[in-house]
Order: C-alpha cells, then sequence, then structure tokens
C-alpha cells in the first residue's frame, strides 16, 4: 500500500496495565478515506487502541503515525483528530450552537465563520432548528447527532469513535448507522471505529479489525470476514453458521 495513502499508521503497539497486557504488538493501517471497525468482545483490546490513537492513553513501546507524522506521545490537542464517545460528551451550559463550534473557537476562526461552519454541519444532520437550545433540551439520538456534528465541523484528519451508538434504542440505532454512513461518503472522512456489534460491523465497514486477547485476528472487508474466516474464533464471533465439523 503507497505511504502516501495512509492517514494512520501503528505499528508494534503495546499497552499493560500492570499484569494484565492490553494490546500485543498491534499492526493496522488506515487509509484516506476508509471506514474501519474495530471489532471484538468486552477486554479484547479495541477501545485501548482507540483511546491510544486519540493520545488518551500512552503505550508502553511501538509508534504511531498520522498524516505520515509520527504521533505516539504526541498530546491529543495536536493530532487534528474528531471524538465521538458513546456518552456523547456535551458541553451542558453551553447551546448547541455553542457545542459545535466550540472545536473552531479553540482553532481561532472568527465568529462570522464559525456560524457559517456550524449551520452546515447542522444541516447535514438535519437539526438546524436546535442551534440555540441546550443538551438537556435533546432526545439521546439528537445529541449524538450533535456529537457528530460537532467533530465533523472542523474536518479533522481521522474521526474516532467509540461505541457511538451503544445507548441508543435497536431502532434510533439502526437509522443512525445509516446516517454516519452517509456522512462519511458525502464528505471522504476517514473514520475508525469501535463497536461489539457484528451486525453493525458487517452494515457500516470498508473494513473490519476483528480483536480478541489484546491482538488482530483477522484484517479484511465485511465478506472475507463472514465468508472466509481464517481462524475458529473468526467463524464462531460472525455466526456460527461459519463453523464446520470435520
Amino acid at each position: 500500500m503507497p505511504e502516501d495513502n495512509l492517514k494512520l499508521k501503528i505499528r508494534a503497539l503495546r499497552k499493560t496495565y500492570g499484569p494484565v497486557i492490553a494490546l500485543d504488538s498491534v499492526d493496522i493501517d488506515l487509509r484516506q478515506g476508509e471506514f474501519l471497525t474495530l471489532l471484538g468482545p468486552s477486554g479484547s483490546g479495541k477501545s485501548t487502541l482507540l483511546w491510544g490513537v486519540a493520545g488518551l492513553n500512552d503505550p508502553d513501546s511501538g509508534q504511531i503515525w498520522i498524516d505520515g507524522r509520527e504521533a505516539t506521545h504526541l498530546p491529543p490537542f495536536q493530532r487534528e483528530i474528531g471524538m465521538v464517545f458513546q456518552n456523547y460528551a456535551l458541553f451542558p451550559h453551553m447551546t448547541i450552537g455553542q457545542n459545535i463550534g466550540f472545536p473552531l473557537e479553540m482553532r481561532k476562526m472568527n465568529r462570522t465563520d464559525r456560524e457559517k461552519a456550524v449551520m452546515r454541519v447542522l444541516d447535514m444532520v438535519k437539526l438546524n432548528q436546535v442551534v440555540d437550545r441546550y443538551p438537556s433540551e435533546l432526545s439521546g439520538g439528537q445529541q449524538q447527532r450533535i456529537a457528530l456534528a460537532r467533530a465533523f465541523v472542523y474536518e479533522p484528519s481521522i474521526i474516532l469513535m467509540d461505541e457511538p451508538l451503544g445507548a441508543l434504542d435497536k431502532k434510533l440505532r439502526d437509522h443512525l448507522q445509516l446516517e454516519i454512513k452517509h456522512l462519511h461518503k458525502q464528505l471522504g472522512v476517514t473514520i475508525l471505529y469501535v463497536t461489539h456489534d457484528q451486525e453493525e460491523a458487517m452494515v457500516m465497514s470498508d473494513r473490519i479489525c476483528l480483536m480478541n486477547n489484546a491482538g488482530i485476528e483477522q484484517i479484511g472487508t465485511p465478506e472475507d470476514l463472514y465468508f472466509r474466516p481464517e481462524t475458529v474464533f473468526a467463524a464462531d464471533f460472525l455466526g456460527e453458521s461459519n463453523l464446520v465439523d470435520g
């Protein structure tokens, strides 16, 4: 794969918490405009990996490059990444417009351009009517769409999503899956996404990185993992129909 096509390169990343190995020599490449999902059971290392890319935990060893720049120990604000959490992480004392505009304000964008950018992303998530409301006045689904808009507004190099739909009911989750995928295609952004939900990963991803026991079991397209699993764990995790006796 050409190096200039990579938004993210991870090599031999290792992270421990005392005697517990959370990541064990992980290698990943994320391409420009790709939607890559880290899929796996609880404790497999997927969130630890995502938080390492975000700069929210420091690896014991290994290297992380973002846009060709070595970023292993850079603080989060120097990495030019957007982050969407399961709990929305909106500021309760700010209006929706102020929440979305906050990353732009931190980057010293003037007020006029900031307001235009806020309305542009609110229009994308079909919530331009709530610009002057507060997070407590919105439903959970609306708050998550605002969190998405805030992550997209300053056009970061990579958007990281840590189980962003995990707190929503199935109907709303299914709707937002399509909305996130639409935004991904419309804007051509690069997304690294974490979930333990196999169906969610299969529907949304260009490629899936299946993780287990702090390492990678298999990386490939959804079709690769479903029809051509390389390990017993991969076959089992993506559905018992993939297991063949004998």
